[in-house]
């Protein structure tokens, strides 16, 4: 069982996709699936990988035609692989985290732009049946197990620290797959763990943990905030292209806020079982919201956390890009900006 006793600081940095490929124990590399191809239509390339969280820009092809386009999806694993094929022009778009416009700045990425949000939710802390903790206080002296360099675990942190936990108090120790984060809360040698959807989800639909209501990493000054889409300068310069996609994009969210239609393309896509997907769907809200504080907040941990060398939120702005959200949608960028009302609603405080 590979469990060790991490840092809070650690600056080793994994993506949710990064862990996902571990967690499943498939490898992928760069395999390329071509997706609802028409004729003569543009090609629009795309990174991501297969995580549930993904799934409204893989469900993309299914609205691109009436767009006037096609998708190509790239299968690649880590956010940093997915940016560095929009970055070197492999593909037009990448998913991507919130902590990665400060990623992109702080390494004088110049051509690469976050234009639109993706998720909110979708990670959190899991508790084991039979452990209680009604505060984040009550963790402490507690074994919980983290991923290093993830999101989730910056989110559990800070959570932890505003909701008056003492950080050097709780035991956390580095998980480093799916498989032995399962084993070690099932065995008992972790209480608990801080882990991304479908895994959080699959614990609590086989009974060995549990969500605990009152302790939720969304609920810190960050947000819920999970995701979104990156894009390069030379697709973002055919304006029309751009915004057909984005047009397509929000079509693509807005189905994938049905449950319905969620749970089988997210059973395809993660190869998980029906109730599992419908109980990651209970525990994340799809949106092409931005959460510009969120980002802009995660920026300023870059140095604490090892992502950034040093504090680039006031330049966050030039990798922000609502232009083609704006034009999709219609809507100012105020309305497109934040947390929607039912992500925050999904915050259990």
């Amino acid at each position: 069982m590979s469990i060790e006793r991490m840092n809070v600081s650690s600056p080793v940095l994994w993506s949710r996709a990064r862990f996902l490929k571990a967690a499943f124990g498939t490898v992928y590399a760069t395999t390329v699936v071509n997706l609802a191809h028409a004729g003569d239509a543009p090609v629009v390339r795309i990174a991501a990988s297969h995580g549930v969280v993904s799934a409204p820009i893989w469900n993309v092809s299914n609205h691109a035609g009436r767009y006037g386009f096609s998708v190509e999806m790239s299968v690649l694993f880590t956010y940093a692989d997915q940016q560095r094929a929009a970055q070197n022009k492999q593909t037009e778009l990448a998913t991507t985290g919130i902590n990665n416009p400060a990623i992109i700045v702080d390494q004088g990425i110049t051509n690469l732009r976050f234009i639109a949000g993706q998720q909110f939710g979708g990670q959190n802390l899991i508790l084991r049946k039979g452990v209680i903790a009604d505060t984040w206080k009550a963790l402490e002296g507690k074994t919980i197990g983290v991923v290093p360099g993830t999101y989730a675990r910056v989110l559990f942190l800070v959570a932890a620290q505003e909701g008056g936990a003492e950080l050097a108090k709780i035991k956390l120790v580095n998980v480093s797959v799916g498989a032995t984060a399962l084993e070690a809360l099932r065995k008992g040698d972790i209480d608990g763990f801080v882990l991304f959807a479908p895994m959080t989800d699959q614990v609590v639909v086989e009974g060995i943990g549990y969500y605990p209501p009152k302790l939720d990493i969304g609920a810190c000054s960050l947000g819920p905030a999970n995701g979104g889409i990156l894009a390069n300068t030379d697709f973002l310069a055919n304006k029309e292209l751009a915004l057909n996609f984005m047009k397509a994009y929000v079509a693509s969210i807005r189905e994938m806020q049905d449950e319905k239609a969620f749970v089988p393309v997210a059973t395809q896509l993660a190869g998980i079982k029906p109730d599992v997907a419908r109980e990651a769907f209970r525990n994340l809200y799809f949106s092409e919201i931005i959460d510009t504080n969120a980002i802009v907040g995660a920026a300023k941990l870059g140095p604490r956390f090892g992502y950034a060398k040093s504090d680039v939120s006031r330049q966050i702005e030039q990798v922000v890009d609502f232009g083609p959200l704006m034009a999709a949608t219609g809507k100012l960028q105020p309305e497109l900006s934040g947390t929607p009302p039912a992500a925050q609603k999904l915050v259990r405080r």
